[in-house]
């Protein structure tokens, strides 16, 4: 099959991946470089929480993010062969000590979607969560989340990036394409024919998505070789849900905020005062640390704040990941295999999908 991927995020470049190594011919458009710099996938955070995401998520991505992490990404990983950074050594989750009814709320709730499953999450005195993170001194409770991890997104979209290149995928980088349709890919005034065209331009795919907005998202990067945190991190906050992602190097990813919003301007200097506030409290090391960079970028999502697959003969649309991008793109992947070579009615998450 002879086919087209529109567009070179997380999601674009997983399918090529998938493609290529079932025999495949794939050519690549996006706007963007092949080094996906203006991406929304490469100004995430690489966080695999479904279970905390639950106090906002629908049980939906939950499931998909557990089979994501429990088996797409280390065969993905194994495929690639690299050493990427990705580790299941669980979450942890915390509060200000005057804050423990938004930790109470935030737990009921939890709870309550996952039935009360007593394997999603244990709560820890301060001596049992001293010995998982000694640095969080200051609290005296926590949650831990055992079956939860992060990846280097990063590093995940570079090495997708130069495995495709040594497969010899066609990579039209800079390219606007002004439309797509069924067999078709449109752009520079020209047309390409397909056997499949795959619509993934996320933000960029209004006219498919007519719901499709932009959510944003701000982080800010530190080197902070005065903290020691090995996990990540979720710090409750009537206000806000602030999250540290540890990576290798004494880096650390600071991200909360959500705004309804498509702008992709410089972080706000409330965001950053509000963000790294809340880090220096939550590990007084963060005084010290070095502001690396600050990135803002706008998620897709769509009015239920779930993924949704348009299909036609010769076309598929995949849209609407959120901030759940590297959590369920392995599984949406798999699922659109599974359409191409077994049918609708082979199909897990048939609830996903609609007919164009």
């Amino acid at each position: 099959m002879k086919a087209a991927i529109v567009g070179a995020g997380v999601i674009g470049r997983l399918l090529a991946l998938l493609l290529v190594n079932n025999g495949h011919e794939i050519s690549i458009f996006d706007q963007d470089g092949d080094d996906g710099i203006k991406s929304c996938s490469m100004a995430a955070a690489g966080l695999l929480t479904p279970v905390t995401e639950l106090d906002k998520s629908d049980i939906l991505i939950y499931e998909l993010g557990m089979l994501a992490i429990a088996q797409h990404w280390p065969t993905i990983l194994n495929v690639l062969q690299s050493p990427i950074y990705f580790q299941q050594m669980g979450s942890l989750a915390v509060t200000h000590p005057k804050d423990h009814a938004e930790m109470d709320h935030f737990i009921s709730f939890i709870s309550e979607k996952l039935k009360n499953n007593p394997m999603a999450f244990k709560k820890l005195d301060q001596s049992m969560m001293l010995q998982l993170e000694p640095g969080l001194s200051k609290f005296t409770y926590a949650y831990y989340f055992p079956k939860e991890g992060q990846i280097d997104n990063q590093a995940v979209l570079t090495e997708l990036k130069q495995w495709l290149h040594a497969k010899h995928v066609m990579w039209y980088s800079h390219t606007f394409v002004e439309h797509v349709q069924a067999f078709e890919v449109h752009y520079h005034q020209s047309c390409m024919k397909f056997d499949m065209v795959f619509d993934c331009r996320g933000i960029g795919a209004k006219s498919i998505f007519h719901d499709l907005q932009g959510v944003r998202g701000e982080l800010i990067w530190l080197y902070a070789p005065h903290v020691k945190i090995a996990h990540p991190v979720r710090f409750l906050h009537p206000r806000y849900s602030l999250y540290v992602v540890p990576r290798p190097n004494h880096i650390y990813l600071i991200g909360a905020s959500e705004i309804l919003s498509e702008d992709q301007c410089a972080i706000s200097v409330r965001t950053t005062l509000e963000l790294l506030t809340a880090a220096y409290y939550l590990h007084p090391g963060f005084a010290e640390a070095t502001i690396l960079k600050t990135v803002t970028h706008c998620r897709p999502t769509l009015s239920h704040y779930l993924p949704k697959i348009k299909y036609a003969d010769g076309f598929i649309a995949v849209n609407g990941l959120y901030r759940h991008g590297f959590l369920i793109a392995p599984t949406l992947v798999i699922e659109i295999m599974r359409w191409l070579t077994k049918g609708i009615s082979s199909l897990q998450y048939a609830q996903l999908w609609e007919q164009l």
